[in-house]
């Protein structure tokens, strides 16, 4: 029976219950968090929770647990399901409604995290690559949930639909000026002539984990990285582009729309730094194999 940790207990995932009246359901009024976790060891989670954290502070809500008790919880979780390579996810909503659209700022927030056991992506998305659209301009890089995963995620849902009725993997999100955001669960990188280009921040992307650590590869054994505003015109004329996340780690694109990528396969550049990605997974697991023990 799978384990999940539910306001401040931990129980069967068939008993784990919220009410109906719950912000995250009737509003969306919450933030979450997508990690993964290597033979029992999660992938930075420091600074997922670190993450978390922050938007939970913009969003005005306060979880109840503080960062080393919510680490705890996520090595816990993992022990009592016996996980080694697994998908967590963590969500914290405002809580329960009162009936106001701004409650008062003391109502306890509900906390749910549940790990399952992850499976890799089919290995021919890495050999083949994967083929993407430009989604309608739109992604608002000034508004304040930008860069924050929040419960909000409908217009993503909607691009990924969109893909999958034109017979795409996936889609880019274009923002209001017209500049590339990012992907609908991933952030976007490009080379050219062996530089590394991936949009900035201000252009509404997530700060994400797998991208930090991309750049920090980048900075260190490759040719540096640009980050700034990048036009659609750019990414055609790309030799390489591939998406990061978390769960999927680096995914090769080769087709964008009607135009074929590059050589319309996988390059280099990007395999070379799937294979610096993967080493960086294994120094950072063996360094934590150990220290983990002190969550339990």
């Amino acid at each position: 029976m799978s384990m999940v940790y539910l306001i401040n207990k931990f129980v069967p995932l068939d008993k784990a219950k919220i009410s109906i009246l719950d912000r995250g359901f009737l509003y969306g009024d919450g933030v979450f968090e997508t990690m993964r976790a290597y033979e029992g060891v999660v992938f930075h989670l420091e600074k997922h929770i670190g993450r978390l954290f922050k938007s939970l502070k913009m969003l005005r809500i306060r979880p109840g647990i503080d960062k080393p008790k919510m680490q705890k919880i996520v090595y816990k979780l993992l022990d009592k399901n016996k996980l080694k390579d697994a998908y967590i996810k963590i969500i914290v909503t405002r809580g329960k409604s009162t009936g106001l659209l701004i409650p008062p700022e003391t109502r306890p927030a509900t906390l749910a995290v549940y790990a399952l056991p992850y499976k890799w992506h089919p290995g021919n998305i890495y050999k083949r690559g994967i083929k993407v659209f430009l989604a309608r301009p739109g992604c608002n890089e000034k508004s304040p949930a930008a860069g924050k995963k929040t419960l909000n995620y409908l217009d993503n849902i909607l691009c990924r639909y969109e893909a999958k009725k034109r017979r795409f993997d996936d889609a880019i999100l274009i923002n209001t000026k017209g500049f590339v955001s990012e992907a609908t669960s991933s952030n976007i990188f490009l080379v050219k002539e062996e530089k590394l280009f991936t949009p900035c921040l201000e252009s509404g992307c997530l700060p994400g984990i797998t991208r930090d650590e991309i750049i920090r590869l980048a900075k260190r054994f490759w040719h540096g990285i640009n980050e700034g505003f990048i036009k659609t015109d750019t990414l055609y004329g790309a030799d390489e582009v591939f998406l990061t996340n978390s769960l999927a780690e680096i995914v090769p694109v080769v087709r964008i729309g009607n135009h074929v990528i590059g050589r319309g396969a996988p390059g280099p550049v990007t395999e070379k730094l799937r294979g610096l990605f993967r080493d960086s997974v294994n120094r950072y697991r063996a360094k934590w194999k150990i220290d983990k023990k002190s969550f339990l």
